[in-house]
């Protein structure tokens, strides 16, 4: 257990250097600036009150959660494994008196880490903003259904990072590994438009998993199975990515 943590630690430490991870933070605040920029255009041009202040931190996150979040988190998984492959410092990774199983499963827990920073980051500031700026006031209802939205959106996030892992340890390359995944990502995203009846088993329909949490009526069947479709794609990827990082040569 200590050496999973130390890997951990370490996995967490380099991702933190990274000026990826700058990056993508920077870039979700300016998210919540442009979101609050549309709907103060809206409200006042149009005289719709387009957000209250408990709906504008859930708006904020449909449009992170949907495009700079899991692009970013593939970029981050990708210079996790290709990257240091590449650059040849894997070698002092798996030189360390840790197995490769723990080395594997650091990185992706490092991952869930800064993803689930970023995403409480946003929901913090994306509240404030919220209640500085629209006029309805915000209850504890609305707190709770916030961080819920919030926090369950970090399964189907790491769900999609799981499958980007697995391909970065089957391609050697970086360009191709982060092109195939957006190609995954816009396919699957124009599959769920053009057969919608279909759209359940492609786990970018997933991404929206926080609106079942916040409806009125709680669709417990319907989380439950994305929840088992989610859980599908973590362990069969998780174990074929962990299977080709184990054979991969250094």
């Amino acid at each position: 257990m200590e050496s999973f943590k130390a890997s951990l630690f370490i996995e967490a430490e380099k991702m933190y250097r990274k000026k990826k991870v700058r990056i993508v933070i920077i870039l979700s605040v300016a998210v919540i600036a442009f979101v609050q920029l549309i709907s103060s255009v809206i409200r006042s041009g149009l005289g719709i009150l387009w957000n209250t202040s408990s709906v504008f931190p859930i708006t904020v996150l449909s449009v992170i959660s949907s495009t700079i979040l899991p692009l970013f988190t593939a970029l981050i998984i990708i210079d996790a494994f290709t990257g240091e492959f590449s650059h040849n410092t894997m070698k002092l990774s798996v030189t360390r008196p840790v197995s490769r199983f723990k080395i594997y499963l650091s990185k992706l827990v490092a991952t869930a880490l800064f993803v689930l920073f970023n995403l409480m980051i946003v929901m913090v500031l994306s509240t404030i903003v919220g209640v500085l700026f629209n006029s309805a006031s915000m209850d504890l209802i609305g707190l709770v259904r916030i961080f819920l939205s919030y926090i369950v959106t970090l399964v189907p996030i790491m769900a999609f990072a799981v499958v980007i892992a697995f391909l970065a340890n089957v391609f050697k390359s970086s360009a191709i590994v982060f092109f195939i995944s957006i190609l995954i990502f816009i396919a699957s995203s124009v599959l769920s438009v053009l057969f919608p009846e279909g759209s359940g088993a492609l786990l970018t329909s997933a991404l929206d998993w926080y609106k079942l949490w916040i409806a009125d009526s709680l669709p417990v069947g319907r989380i439950l199975i994305q929840l088992a479709l989610m859980a599908g794609y973590i362990l069969i990827f998780f174990t074929a990515g962990y299977n080709r990082f184990d054979k991969r040569d250094l």
